[in-house]
């Protein structure tokens, strides 16, 4: 008798403090949820550690924990209570809503590559779901757009560093030529104060008068013959043969 007695007041003292927890949990969670509709989302995350204190599996206290600490824009620390929300529930739909807003996370941080892929997993658990099919034909896109514009970058820093290649290629090229054409020029001044002088054998003057003559009358004479050819030739036709 006493030992039923005993069983009787164990299981009432752990059901009332089963009851008092839940109390707190839900008290927790609905403060929790007034304090993040009055956008004070720092106090909202308060409440909802309160309330995971109480119940750790709980899929609601870390779901809205995560969409208050996004609203902060901690989203490192809202995808961490996404993920163990998804967890802590059976239901596709609860699964589908944490994953979509871990792919929210994904854009605010510019990464639309891995929030497609979240998109993606989200639509498995909730097919007909328009709100994560437009977001994951967004999220394909913006990151189509995104490796096209790196893609283009890329371009043309390499096309730059080519350009600045070939202006230095040149500029190298034209500095070694100017250095060589010094470096000649050096040589030659300074070569000619050691040069030697040669002895110049000079023509007498009347010789040199007779030689010059003689020249200019050999011109004269290829000059006239060159145009008494040219006269007697036949003129060329500029007419083409069809």
């Amino acid at each position: 008798m006493n030992f039923k007695i005993t069983l009787t007041l164990i299981f009432i003292i752990i059901s009332s403090q089963f009851l008092v927890a839940q109390k707190s949990y839900n008290a927790s969670v609905y403060e929790g949820n007034k304090k993040f509709d009055a956008k004070e989302y720092d106090a909202a995350s308060s409440k909802y550690l309160e309330a995971i204190a109480e119940k750790n599996s709980s899929y609601t206290a870390h779901y809205n924990l995560g969409n208050a600490l996004y609203k902060s824009k901690k989203y490192e620390e809202a995808t961490s209570e996404y993920e163990k929300a998804t967890k802590y529930t059976k239901s596709n739909f609860e699964k589908a809503a944490a994953l979509y807003n871990m792919g929210n996370v994904s854009i605010q941080s510019n990464n639309p590559e891995k929030a497609a892929e979240l998109y993606k997993k989200a639509l498995k658990q909730d097919p007909y779901n328009e709100a994560i099919r437009k977001n994951y034909e967004i999220a394909m896109l913006k990151d189509k757009e995104k490796k096209e514009k790196e893609k283009q970058k890329q371009g043309k820093g390499g096309d730059k560093d080519q350009k600045n290649k070939d202006d230095s290629d040149k500029g190298n090229q034209k500095k070694n030529q100017q250095d060589g054409k010094g470096n000649d020029q050096k040589g030659k001044d300074q070569g000619k104060p050691n040069q030697p002088k040669k002895e110049e054998n000079k023509i007498p003057e009347e010789a040199e008068k007779m030689i010059l003559k003689d020249i200019e009358n050999q011109e004269k004479e290829t000059a006239r013959r060159i145009l008494n050819k040219k006269s007697n030739s036949m003129p060329q036709s500029k007419e083409k043969d069809w």
